[in-house]
């Protein structure tokens, strides 16, 4: 009797044992996956090879979830949404990677750690594990202001007299940013406290004077732009009148003035009042102009994420140019990420760099401020979302000038 009892509880572990295998084997068989070459990076420091090594692992995975999130987030997504990937994608990267095979690795010069590697993604669990994606996509969400001066049907004075308080525009731009998930500001006080010339400065086409007013707001995009709309000669059916508006805008980043995308569109729309139908048509092609600018924003901020992107280094506290020099050669060969420096300016005590990286400006502020560029010590004073503000010392000056301890000095 025990040996039929041992048998048959041999023979139901030996079942349970096939029936597994052949479970993970189907579920293998049918798991979507990708195969990714990546090759990850890691800083060696204090000769830890060990430490530089995983980091370069960690920063392989990342990259290849990266590659793969990028196979199935559509552009609509990000327009739906304006939501990016933030690099808190890390911390999920070793629970999507199945396995990996390491191809070639080693140290590399400037005191860094390589890592080639065959990633097998899965993207089954990558698309489907909504709390794990939703933790992967962060909002940006900046906040927009919209301003547009707009003419009706008809003319003062034989001229194209553009109005400031008319709203038509604005209200449909703004209505399709909410729509999008943007926080929009509101541009009456701003109306209120600026003079119109001031306001039309900026409309009219000067970035610097639209930016300052959207930094007063404490807005990080502003919509700008002019929208005109008149009636159709020689068109008349039964009394209606064919009002036709045209409408060019630009959306301006805060906070360094740069003119992220610009749109123009027409419309049409018969009534019988002119004024009214001069109305409606304004705010249908201004419906049609906001969904084409958001489009290209949200593009230009997932090229920003996925390709290089160009951040604006501001420095102070270099003492000379050759001290200059030798820090942009630091930025280029120590910071991970970086593709290209180039120098714009140096007066005043200040420097300012075009940084061209693989990331986004807060990236690159959190490098700065993390990293050893040793012999400069670096502070990160300020960072925007395309601007990053740095003090930087030698280290040796610094220990040179810093106050000495002499409480146990008798």
């Amino acid at each position: 009797m025990p040996s039929k009892m041992f048998f048959s509880k041999s023979a139901a572990l030996a079942i349970l044992w096939i029936w597994s295998i052949s479970a993970v084997a189907q579920e293998t068989a049918t798991t979507p996956t990708t195969e990714i070459t990546v090759t990850g990076v890691g800083s060696i420091l204090s000769n830890d090879m060990a430490a530089a090594r995983d980091q370069a692992i960690d920063d392989a995975m990342r990259k290849a979830v990266q590659q793969a999130l990028g196979t199935f987030i559509k552009s609509e997504t990000l327009v739906q949404n304006f939501q990016l990937v933030d690099d808190r994608i890390l911390s999920w990267s070793a629970g999507y990677v199945k396995k990996y095979d390491i191809l070639r690795e080693g140290k590399i010069p400037i005191d860094t750690y390589e890592v080639q590697m065959r990633a097998t993604v899965n993207l089954s669990e990558l698309r489907l594990d909504d709390g794990a994606l939703t933790a992967l996509i962060e909002k940006e969400n900046p906040r927009v202001m919209v301003m547009i001066a707009e003419q009706n049907v008809g003319e003062a004075n034989g001229l194209q007299y553009f109005e400031v308080d008319l709203t038509s525009a604005e209200t449909a731009i703004i209505d399709v940013f909410r729509t999008k998930g943007f926080e929009v500001v509101d541009q009456t006080q701003a109306k209120e406290n600026l003079e119109r010339d001031k306001i039309l400065n900026a409309i009219e086409g000067n970035a610097k004077s639209a930016a300052a007013i959207a930094a007063a707001q404490h807005a990080e995009l502003i919509v700008t732009g002019k929208a005109i709309a008149k009636v159709a000669t020689g068109f008349s059916m039964g009394g209606m009148k064919s009002c036709q508006a045209n409408i060019t805008t630009r959306i301006i980043s805060a906070d360094d003035a740069k003119i992220i995308a610009t749109a123009s569109e027409n419309a049409a729309y018969p009534h019988i009042d002119e004024v009214t139908g001069g109305t409606l048509a304004i705010q249908k092609a201004a419906r049609k102009c906001a969904e084409t600018i958001v489009n290209k924003v949200a593009a230009e901020a997932q090229k920003r994420f996925y390709n290089t992107t160009t951040v604006n280094l501001r420095v102070q506290g270099y003492r000379n140019y050759n001290e200059l020099q030798k820090f942009s050669t630091t930025l280029k060969y120590y910071l991970r990420g970086v593709k290209e420096v180039f120098q714009r300016s140096a007066a005043g005590g200040y420097a300012n760099f075009d940084i061209k990286i693989v990331g986004s400006a807060k990236q690159l502020a959190r490098e700065l401020g993390n990293k050893n560029l040793s012999p400069f010590k670096v502070e990160v004073t300020g960072a925007t979302a395309n601007r990053v503000d740095i003090k930087i010392a030698d280290e040796a000056e610094s220990m040179e000038t810093a106050p000495q301890d002499t409480s146990g000095v008798q």
